[in-house]
């Protein structure tokens, strides 16, 4: 990865986002959030390994274009629904060599589209599987107090032994009963 790329990442992802808003206002068959879910479907399909296929020296600028049109009239040669804005917006990348930057640029758009259409996406690690009315009750509580839709993605860690921790952008609650043990560990020692 190249000095400065998370401020460029994060610069890239801002043009997405405000491309993404210009798009949806001057379509009456694209949406932002249908924009947001491509770009979340582009993120899966360029992973790493598809990346280091962009990242080859060999390969001319025209090259890559041409894969990236291979790849992309794969997925979306059925459905037609690639908007030409976010192919545009991958060739530009390619161009100015930044492809290999694409996961970051994505999340970074990904994370601005989420404020915009007020939605917050949340982990809510347990010690046993939630039942699905105990993870509406989570998702309500967060709703209630971030004001916000909730996105509620659940995982089991059984060395919590009981309780929980939620993740939340960069906030993180733990009511789990490791951690309780741990801090009156510390306390004692």
């Amino acid at each position: 990865m190249k000095k400065n790329s998370g401020s460029i990442a994060r610069r890239y992802g801002t043009a997405l986002y405000e491309c993404a808003i210009d798009a949806a206002k001057n379509s009456d068959e694209l949406s932002f959030e249908k924009f947001a879910d491509t770009v979340r479907e582009l993120l899966a399909i360029f992973d790493k390994k598809v990346l280091s296929h962009f990242k080859s020296p060999i390969l001319t600028i025209e090259e890559k274009n041409a894969l990236l049109e291979l790849v992309l009239d794969k997925i979306y040669a059925k459905s037609n629904k690639l908007p030409a804005e976010i192919k545009d917006f991958l060739k530009l990348m390619i161009e100015n060599d930044r492809f290999s930057e694409l996961p970051i640029v994505l999340n970074n758009f990904l994370i601005k589209a989420d404020n915009y259409i007020g939605v917050a996406r949340a982990t809510l690690v347990s010690a046993n599987n939630l039942s699905d009315t105990g993870r509406e009750e989570f998702s309500q509580a967060l709703s209630s107090v971030l004001k916000k839709k909730i996105v509620l993605e659940t995982k089991i860690d059984e060395t919590l032994r009981s309780g929980f921790i939620i993740k939340v952008g960069n906030t993180n609650v733990d009511a789990s009963l490791r951690s309780r043990l741990l801090n009156l560990k510390e306390s004692l020692s």
